[in-house]
């Protein structure tokens, strides 16, 4: 005690985000996360929102604006100290800026508009600022309780909505329109497997976004959210099986076998744990086997395994569909200099040259946007190919022949670049690593690599894990 009997101040609560101090940050650290939670709504809820309330489709474009806001705020308050943490942060910053700039360059060589390149930045980079926010804050063991409930009780809401939609449109009772996208090409209303799209309905791909979000947090609410019961987490995994099988999207258990077996692959400097992976995926995929061949439920992937046609190597087959994208852009090269940077922004095989800017047309139009070269050729032959026309799996446009087509080699060195900069620094574990591999096998099937909804979601889980990685460790250093 001093001399005049009062009591000295207590020391500051250390936080264990290091470098930071509660009583100096919380307040901050809070407005940051709520920031954060809220530009993911934005993405995660837009769909639904504008559904529901038929209000503008503007309003999906809103998650662009709250995710750059939020990583501003994020920058600007973080105050760590923690060199390996601000070391990641300026790595992520300074690939995001090089994705950029490859952009600024590949639009002057092709003189593609100003708005083509700020809307193809924020679709393939809006994953990595979002992740780059979320990465950048110090955060408690409170925000991350946090953080993990709104995200877990996001993805349960998205699984409840998928259930619930099957029943509704099966019964009549709901109705899901087609739009441009693909899967609804010249079908009018989906039916009630097109129509299962959770949180994404009413979008040509829902179905598909909305059952690989399922999965991913299935995996992580039964690896790692420990406090629920065991048999609670089961009931998240066979919700995730049950959706897939409700939507008939194949295209999740393919890719996510594919994910598996790449994840196996990377760990072969460990022999125990490649048996390990071996081991299991050739049990999976004998179990899956039998269950096509077996159960009801499963029958659609026994004709699946049949259809030959689709799977032939000749002119016709799904091969010579699925490169034909890839001819028209190397038809369209002029110069030595689409070799290296492409035919600019948009205007080839991804989302934004396949899809947005034609729907979006009268809107990005007057802001200066140029439209895709091919985009009525590429068209045509998918509406004419009975192949591309029953299956997504071969159709040309593809997310990575779109960032090759729009932004060449180097522009596509640059996005790989990120990839593994995220790889590297912030996958600690094997589930963020299936994470990114599914990601990389997706962006061969149409552009759910570039959905908004999906990327975020991926993004949310590989920061909560860093996160919780990075205080298990802090934790454990200060017990020894």
């Amino acid at each position: 005690m001093k001399g005049n009997g009062e009591m000295p101040p207590l020391p500051q609560k250390i936080d264990l985000a290091i470098g930071t101090t509660t009583a100096t940050k919380k307040k901050r650290i809070i407005k940051s996360s709520v920031l954060i939670f809220f530009a993911f709504a934005t993405a995660f809820y837009s769909r639904i929102f504008c559904t529901l309330t038929r209000a503008p489709s503007i309003l999906n474009f809103l998650h662009f604006a709250t995710v750059g806001f939020a990583v501003v705020v994020a920058l600007v308050s973080s105050r760590s100290r923690d060199r390996k943490q601000i070391a990641i942060v300026r790595a992520l910053l300074i690939g995001i800026l090089t994705l950029f700039g490859s952009m600024l360059v590949s639009a002057l060589v092709n003189n593609a508009g100003l708005v083509n390149v700020i809307f193809n930045f924020l679709i393939l980079g809006e994953p990595f600022i979002f992740l780059l926010a979320m990465i950048s804050i110090p955060v408690s063991s409170a925000t991350l309780q946090q953080w993990k409930k709104w995200f877990v009780i996001s993805a349960c809401i998205n699984l409840i909505l998928a259930i619930a939609q099957k029943f509704l449109l099966s019964a009549g009772l709901l109705a899901a329109v087609a739009d441009s996208s693909l899967r609804s090409v010249d079908r009018g209303q989906q039916d009630a497997t097109d129509g299962v799209q959770g949180v994404f309905f009413m979008t040509g791909a829902g179905a598909y976004v909305s059952a690989a979000v399922t999965v991913s947090f299935a995996l992580y609410i039964f690896f790692y959210v420990k406090s629920l019961p065991l048999w609670l987490r089961l009931l998240g995994l066979l919700g995730a099986v049950y959706q897939i099988l409700l939507s008939d999207t194949k295209q999740v258990v393919l890719t996510s076998a594919l994910a598996w077996m790449l994840l196996g692959l990377s760990q072969t400097q460990n022999a125990k744990k490649f048996l390990m992976y071996a081991t299991c995926i050739v049990l999976a995929i004998a179990a899956f086997i039998w269950a096509a061949y077996n159960l009801e439920a499963f029958e659609v992937y026994k004709y699946w395994f049949s259809r030959s046609d689709i799977y032939e190597n000749s002119d016709t087959g799904g091969l010579a569909v699925k490169m034909q994208g890839i001819h028209m852009v190397l038809a369209h090269w002029r110069s030595p200099l689409n070799w290296l940077f492409g035919l600019g922004p948009g205007h080839t095989l991804g989302r934004l040259g396949g899809w947005s800017i034609k729907e979006y047309w009268s809107l990005l139009s007057p802001l200066g946007a140029t439209d895709p070269p091919f985009y009525d050729e590429i068209w045509k032959f998918i509406r004419g190919n009975w192949i591309a026309m029953t299956t997504t799996l071969y159709v040309p446009l593809f997310s990575w022949a779109g960032i090759w087509g729009d932004l060449g080699w180097f522009g596509l060195g640059t996005y790989l670049y990120l990839g593994f900069i995220v790889w590297r620094n912030l996958c600690l574990d094997d589930l963020s690593r299936f994470l990114v591999l599914t990601v990389v096998v997706y962006g061969f099937f149409l552009t759910q690599m570039e959905e908004p909804g999906f990327m975020l979601s991926i993004a949310a889980l590989i920061g909560l894990r860093w996160h919780e990685k990075r205080q298990l460790s802090q934790m454990t250093r200060k017990i020894t």
